[in-house]
């Protein structure tokens, strides 16, 4: 192996992937193929999360030199499998991104710059800010439920952070080394979950636009999902008063000096 081949990429990212072989061959080569022209040094983590599917195998047939595959035997749910990808990852900066990759890939070289270039903490794509593009056909229901609890973790949690949901977020790898440890959510909470304690340590967050490229079939349960989110998020500000989310490390981060101030 090279000198170049054994230094640290300058990005990991991490896939969770749960039944997705429809279209997970085909998403993960165009990940790969995009990632190749970037000059950026990579590795890709898929994590299958217990799939009941051939998904792992499908990506493993890739052959793909820089792709691993990391198999779970059961479902646990996404940050399950994040929090695990994470674990294994060795870039300076470490993205999560859903395994259909819905988002244009051209984000990805613009959040590593941010991370690695102008030293944010975390950036995450904002679906909200003017540039994004995102045009998921939502039923009423669905249409509803997200519409109530999004405004329900902008009043009681998030504060200045209006889209946490947006499946796009970029890490720092010494935050993401102990921020990942810390979370107890394993679903989609989780999202809510690792802002809030980013947001508590003061760690500088940029947010980007994200612009929808490819929408396939969603996995939330708008009004089951939606009401154990609920509940999930009520939870975080006792967990924080009662120490859980205690870091030192993190708390030193948040007192770092970021260039532009995060702006």
């Amino acid at each position: 192996m090279s000198s170049a081949e054994a230094a640290a990429p300058d990005v990991s990212i991490v896939l969770p992937v749960y039944n997705g072989a429809a279209f997970v061959e085909e998403r993960v080569g165009a990940l790969c193929d995009f990632l190749e022209t970037s000059g950026l040094r990579y590795e890709v983590i898929a994590v299958d999360d217990g799939s009941g599917d051939d998904s792992a195998e499908r990506i493993r047939r890739l052959d793909r030199v820089h792709t691993r595959v990391l198999h779970r035997r059961r479902n646990e749910g996404k940050y399950a499998a994040i929090a695990a990808g994470m674990a294994e990852c060795r870039g300076g900066c470490r993205i999560f991104t859903d395994s259909d990759l819905p988002y244009d890939l051209s984000a990805l070289p613009r959040m590593v710059q941010l991370v690695l270039g102008r030293g944010f903490h975390v950036v995450i794509g904002d679906r909200t800010l003017p540039g994004s593009s995102y045009t998921e056909h939502l039923g009423p229901v669905r249409w509803f439920a997200t519409r109530l609890f999004t405004l329900f973790v902008r009043l009681f949690v998030t504060g200045g952070v209006p889209d946490t949901q947006c499946g796009l977020k970029a890490f720092r790898a010494d935050v993401a080394r102990h921020l990942f440890p810390l979370l107890r959510e394993r679903g989609f909470a989780g999202d809510v979950e690792i802002l809030y304690i980013a947001l508590k340590h003061n760690l500088a967050i940029r947010r980007l636009p994200a612009r929808l490229v490819f929408q396939g079939r969603s996995s939330v349960r708008p009004v089951r999902d939606g009401l154990s989110m609920l509940g999930a998020i009520v939870a975080l500000p006792g967990r924080w008063r009662a120490g859980a989310y205690a870091s030192p490390e993190l708390e030193a981060l948040g007192r770092d000096d970021i260039e532009a101030g995060g702006a």
